[in-house]
């Protein structure tokens, strides 16, 4: 009787428990195995119809803390401004800044080495999106000689200038970006492209549809904290308009945004400037932390299971599971001709 009761016991555990572990193992190979798929997934869920939806899923993905809060609908920014001249709506302008701290050696202005400290770096990101494409033609030929053509899309650029350049010379404290898309990112297969899902109009003047019916490319820059330190803290951030006319002599490009601002803080103020802590208790205060690339930290257990956990398991469990049930099968019938044989 003990012996039978045993037997039914390891029966139970061969059909039942053999397959759950078989699952289990499979799971827990599977959780580490699709970390490189999970960027692709992740722009996926970010929203497809709203710029700043997906600009900000970009950044809290890249970065370790970001400056912005959203009551709503409305997004806050460094800077997050809609702007617009005579001839009706221009563009939006937004400036986010991203914040990193490193704890790493420091040294006084002799090169001696005073030990570690947490230092930190910020980062700028400039965007420009719900671009109004036939008020930047109106605003570069006011005439209408040279309306809006799909062919000749205006440019946008951004152009940081410091307040206290004093030095006609000193150059470097002037840089001006180049008009550029979204850094793209490699994922699986895919680039991930922010676009500008607010622009106008859809057609130019000859009624060509002006991207083929999808949104264009959000215009985008980073300013880094290797270019940042070029800077004061007092600049002037303008956008510039260039007409894009082909062989046809166009207008000199024109500021047609100015944006001043006080408080654009680099690196070298963080670190080493008189009020550095009163600072950073700012930005401490500001910023959001944010995901810096930790899959798990963005909602990796989610995709992995929800993708590829679930069904592997499933498939594993059938499979063990008739693996196992046949072995049980041939049990019982030694089992049962042994004991014809008894008889």
């Amino acid at each position: 009787m003990k012996t039978g009761l045993i037997s039914k016991i390891i029966k139970v555990c061969i059909i039942v428990i053999i397959p759950l572990l078989g699952a289990v193992l499979v799971g827990s190979q599977a959780y580490k195995f699709y970390q490189d798929r999970f960027f692709d997934y992740y722009m996926e869920k970010a929203s497809d119809t709203n710029t700043e939806d997906r600009l900000v899923s970009y950044l809290e993905y890249i970065n370790e803390s970001l400056e912005y809060s959203k009551e709503g609908e409305e997004y806050s920014f460094y800077v997050r401004e809609d702007f617009s001249n005579e001839h009706g709506d221009l563009f939006t302008v937004a400036i986010i800044r991203a914040n990193e701290i490193i704890n790493e050696e420091y040294t006084n202005k002799l090169g001696v080495t005073l030990g570690k400290r947490d230092n930190y770096y910020l980062t700028y990101y400039f965007a420009i999106y719900n671009i109004n494409y036939d008020t930047l033609a109106k605003t570069i030929d006011p005439s209408g000689e040279h309306p809006l053509n799909y062919s000749e899309i205006p440019i946008l650029s951004f152009k940081i200038v410091d307040k206290n350049n004093v030095d006609k010379k000193n150059e470097k404290l002037k840089y001006e970006f180049e008009t550029t898309t979204v850094a793209t990112v490699t994922g699986e297969s895919n680039l991930t492209t922010i676009y500008d899902y607010g622009y106008s109009p859809s057609k130019d003047s000859k009624g060509n549809k002006l991207n083929g019916d999808n949104p264009t490319s959000m215009r985008y820059y980073v300013l880094d904290s290797g270019l940042l330190k070029l800077f004061s803290s007092e600049v002037n951030i303008e956008v510039v308009l260039t007409a894009n006319w082909g062989s046809v002599e166009a207008p000199e490009p024109d500021t047609v945004v100015t944006i001043e601002k006080n408080d654009f803080y680099n690196n070298e103020l963080l670190q080493d400037g008189d009020n550095k802590e009163a600072l950073q208790e700012e930005i401490d205060e500001k910023f959001t932390k944010v995901y810096n690339e930790n899959v798990f930290e963005a909602g990796y257990k989610k995709f992995v299971f929800s993708k590829y956990i679930w069904w592997q398991a499933l498939i594993t469990i059938i499979l063990v599971e008739v693996v196992c049930a046949s072995f049980v099968l041939v049990w019982n019938a030694e089992d049962k001709k042994q004991e014809n044989k008894k008889k």
